[in-house]
């Protein structure tokens, strides 16, 4: 998913680069290259801005966060940033957008030009971002399709995965949009929602110890208590942390086990 977005990146700032250099450059073809590199470097600059406002906002904000939401702080947010850093290129370049060299750039506050120079840029900076989310988009509408059903019986994510699972699951992870599923033979990242995946397998082989992490019974060696903190020691040779509302679970589960 990272790489997609990455290459749709570059094709969009390629893509507006040229664009809007062909309406603004004129004259020489020295001219138009000079533009060219200017709005590459300009809208290149934006994307990673809001890509890592965004990417920020996932690892810390609270996971109840939509996407939607994710996607609406990470444009504002990373609207000043953008803003700062254009406008110093633009004064660094000799043709500054804030008025300073203009008629009345006396009668305004340097507050005033960047608070009007800001709303100047936010439609064109919200129209990037959103253009810039339309992989992820598209990426959560075919993970949320329903799955192929065969002979009748109804499809599910584990069985779709191709190619199929080498060995028995052990350990499964949660990692922002895709999952980690750890078999006895290999590592694998999945494209789907860890609660769906958690929903499929068996509840009487494994438990759910964390709202990231699924352990098989099988995986556990032994449960390792530091203070109030407790995690489960795996045959893979991972720590998993184990959540106060699921040590009960868990207690219960090993009991039983005796």
């Amino acid at each position: 998913m990272k790489h997609i977005e990455e290459r749709y990146m570059a094709l969009i700032a390629l893509f507006a680069a040229c664009l809007i250099a062909a309406h603004s450059a004129g004259g020489s073809p020295a001219a138009f290259l000079g533009t060219y590199f200017y709005w590459l470097v300009r809208i290149g600059a934006e994307s990673l801005l809001f890509f890592g406002v965004r990417s920020n906002i996932e690892s810390y904000a609270p996971k109840s966060l939509s996407q939607t939401t994710v996607t609406i702080l990470a444009i504002l947010v990373s609207h000043l940033p953008f803003v700062l850093s254009v406008t110093a290129m633009d004064i660094v370049l000799g043709f500054p957008e804030l008025g300073i060299t203009g008629s009345k750039s006396g009668e305004r506050s340097r507050m005033t030009e960047l608070a009007l120079e800001m709303i100047y840029l936010f439609d064109n900076h919200v129209a990037l971002c959103l253009l810039l989310t339309v992989p992820r988009l598209v990426q959560r509408s075919l993970s949320t399709q329903p799955l192929p059903q065969e002979g009748g019986t109804k499809g599910t994510l584990l069985s779709a995965i191709d190619p199929a699972l080498n060995g028995d699951i052990l350990w499964v992870e949660a990692q922002e949009h895709y999952v980690r599923i750890t078999t006895q033979h290999e590592n694998r990242m999945v494209l789907a929602r860890f609660s769906d995946i958690v929903r499929e397998l068996s509840q009487t082989d494994g438990l759910q110890v964390h709202r990231s992490h699924w352990v098989a019974n099988s995986a556990i060696v032994k449960e390792q208590k530091n203070g109030q903190s407790l995690t489960l020691l795996l045959s893979t040779g991972d720590n998993v942390p184990v959540s106060r509302s699921f040590k009960s679970k868990l207690a219960a589960m090993r009991n039983d086990e005796a």
